[in-house]
């Protein structure tokens, strides 16, 4: 008897977790297919218009991304050697271009440059990859803030900011980035007045940018490109290419002095 009643109660209690099983996974279906059916009219009034279609694809790179700038990850398990102790052979020569400055001005590479040694960026304000233009700028801030400690040394050397992305990155938000200098810096913030300007001035650097693109050809509001931070001398003459292997303020900073050091002719002391 008390068997009889033990199974009974068994099967009652099998049937209840059956039955709540069996509706929880009826709402879970009938949740998505509404949420699924919901999507698809939602993709179809936005898709009527190619305005529509647009907005229905926010660009993965947004205002809200701009000026964050993080510290870069790279540090270098050694010493970086002292300035002057080695040599930094020229790689290349690059060119004049014109440019456009944080206050909407119209100016060139050379008088950017004005006969100073350079450290020079290429980036794009609504770059979000931590590997990529906010690592370069907190590099470009640490040796700003170093540079301003050196007052003599700072008057030999200019840090250059390139925007590769001249619609978005306009005079008035160069300007913003620029706000963030150390007092007295001599960090410039350019850009070009058009891509067409922009194209030579890349492959005189050889700097590669792509534009990223969904499958219907729509821009995503990212560029493809590989970080690369040039440092030139008085001659517009390309010394060091750093990537995001070796980007070191410390290491940048030795280069720069080493080019301190060296003779008009580009040889150092004593050599």
């Amino acid at each position: 008897m008390k068997a009889t009643v033990a199974l009974g109660r068994g099967l009652v209690a099998a049937i209840l977790v059956a039955s709540t099983v069996a509706s929880t996974v009826a709402s879970t279906v009938a949740s998505t297919v509404a949420s699924t059916v919901a999507a698809s009219t939602a993709k179809a009034d936005t898709a009527t218009t190619p305005q529509a279609a647009a907005s229905a694809k926010p660009p993965i790179g947004h205002d809200e991304a701009f000026y964050t700038f993080g510290v870069g990850t790279f540090a270098p398990h050694y010493a970086p050697p002292d300035p002057g102790t080695y040599a930094l052979p020229p790689i290349q020569t690059v060119k004049d271009h014109a440019l456009v400055d944080a206050f909407g001005q119209p100016t060139t590479l050379a008088r950017v440059l004005d006969g100073r040694l350079a450290v020079v960026s290429f980036i794009y304000g609504s770059c979000a990859e931590a590997t990529g233009c906010p690592m370069s700028t907190a590099v470009l801030h640490r040796l700003d803030a170093e540079l301003a400690g050196e007052p003599a040394f700072r008057r030999e050397v200019v840090l250059v900011t390139v925007s590769f992305d001249p619609k978005r990155d306009t005079p008035t938000r160069l300007g913003e980035m620029q706000k963030g200098r150390a007092v007295g810096s001599n960090w410039q913030f350019v850009t070009t007045t058009d891509e067409i300007t922009l194209a030579p001035l890349l492959d005189d650097f050889g700097q590669t940018v792509s534009s990223l693109r969904y499958p219907d050809g729509a821009w995503t509001g990212v560029y493809r490109h590989v970080l690369k931070v040039y440092l030139l001398d008085r001659d517009r003459r390309v010394r060091n290419i750093y990537g995001v292997g070796f980007l070191d303020p410390r290491v940048v900073a030795s280069d720069l002095k080493t080019l301190q050091l060296e003779s008009p002719s580009g040889s150092l002391p004593g050599k």
